[in-house]
């Protein structure tokens, strides 16, 4: 680790805002990725070495110790000897678990660990990288540079990228809102109230020993969702949402509930493209009233009719708006008493990470045989299930820190979630 010069970089909003999450979880986003072969790991660190230079946050260091001094990012100079690892293993899948559920240290730095898990005949991929710094949007925009990066210095050892880190800050949403149409986003009403709807999970928990369900659902599967949820005129997502809800009641009985929906906020900029890799997340809140015995498609078209409700207002700009607000006008130390004061997190939400783009996470010389993203582990009571898809095959994951017992749960939960999906 070098000894450079202070650097510092502003800590955004939603970085501070991720940190304060670290009371419901461990704001750690993971990534799998599976090759058919060996990756080449001195070229895989240089790339790394590259993606470091264009977004040296993550070799930073988080400063936000004083009650009065807004956060900031440290550059501490890390490098790919400190971010990369190679472990040789017999056991796979057990190897991948073990070093996805540990947690970058952010006072410490670097915010990024890529752990290259090796058996005989191929690599596999691991990612852990501080919430903080990205969402699953940009987590995914990482990916593609660094699989980019490596493809260029593959085909030439040569290569160099010169390129700065951009606006990483929530403000590039708002630009091309005029003073009138912010007014009317705070003055709207927005759903966060509706967040705890008085239903939770009864998990044990235990702290320090966080753990993965992932269930996957084949590509025949996910055409049939996605052809049925078209002939309703609704989208995939809301398929899986309507099924997520179903299988919460077969769990817990409820005749109404609020599920928090992910929801990337680049769709209001250029082209869905933020200027640089951060977080650009809100919810939205899908709010049913839900009948024990109904039939699928029933839950499908309510799903469908609060979501389409959601979509057609701005409500889910609301918070960032009134957090860049508060951070930007309040002194820190009061900006960060209101919030903590105020801020509400579900007990139970879903996130959609998306699809990861086949054709744009290549390496080359290598075939990625599978891939998938998931979000944080949660605490007691918070739960959350994350989804992603990759060459049409769907993850379903929920990573919680609890017992056997609730492990034992949680795989039940996912048949159940699964077997609604079975459309």
């Amino acid at each position: 680790m070098a000894n450079n010069d202070l650097i510092t970089y502003k800590a955004e909003v939603w970085d501070i805002m991720q940190h304060t999450f670290g009371r419901f979880n461990d704001h750690q986003l993971h990534c799998v990725v599976y090759f058919d072969k060996h990756i080449d790991e001195a070229c895989f660190k240089r790339a790394v070495n590259i993606s470091a230079d264009i977004f040296p946050i993550i070799r930073c260091k988080f400063v936000g110790n004083s009650y009065f001094k807004f956060p900031y990012w440290e550059d501490c100079g890390f490098t790919a000897e400190d971010m990369v690892k190679i472990m040789e293993t017999n056991d796979m899948q057990k190897t991948i678990e073990e070093s996805l559920i540990v947690n970058t240290r952010e006072n410490c730095g670097p915010q990024i660990i890529l752990n290259i898990i090796r058996s005989k005949n191929c690599d596999c991929l691991c990612i852990v990288m501080n919430h903080m710094i990205a969402d699953g949007a940009g987590f995914k925009e990482y990916l593609y540079m660094i699989s980019s990066i490596y493809s260029n210095l593959k085909n030439n050892p040569d290569f160099k990228l010169h390129k700065k880190m951009m606006n990483r800050s929530t403000k590039q949403i708002f630009k091309k809102f005029t003073p009138l149409e912010k007014a009317k986003i705070l003055l709207g009403s927005a759903n966060l109230s509706k967040y705890n709807s008085g239903i939770t999970f009864l998990l044990e928990g235990a702290e320090g020993n966080p753990f993965m369900v992932i269930r996957k659902i084949p590509r025949d599967r996910f055409f049939l969702i996605r052809d049925y949820a078209k002939r309703n005129n609704a989208t995939i997502n809301d398929a899986l949402l309507a099924a997520y809800i179903r299988a919460i009641n077969k769990v817990i009985k409820f005749e109404h509930i609020s599920i928090p929906c992910a929801v990337d906020l680049r769709k209001y900029l250029p082209d869905r493209q933020a200027e640089g890799i951060c977080n650009l997340t809100s919810n939205m809140i899908c709010d049913i009233d839900y009948s024990d015995g109904e039939a699928y498609e029933e839950t499908l078209m309510n799903v469908k009719k609060s979501m389409d409700s959601e979509k057609e207002n701005l409500s889910c700009l609301k918070g960032p708006l009134m957090l860049e607000i508060i951070f930007n006008m309040l002194p820190y130390n009061k900006a960060r008493q209101l919030v903590s004061k105020n801020f509400s997190n579900p007990p139970i939400a879903i996130t959609n990470i998306g699809v990861i783009d086949k054709n744009k996470l290549v390496f080359e010389g290598l075939s990625v045989k599978d891939a998938f993203i998931n979000g944080s582990i949660k605490y007691k009571p918070y739960f959350q299930a994350a989804v992603t898809t990759f060459n049409d095959e769907i993850t379903l994951s929920i990573n919680f820190s609890g017992t056997e017992r609730d492990r034992i749960r949680i795989k039940e939960f996912l048949s159940l979630f699964d077997k609604e999906l079975q459309l």
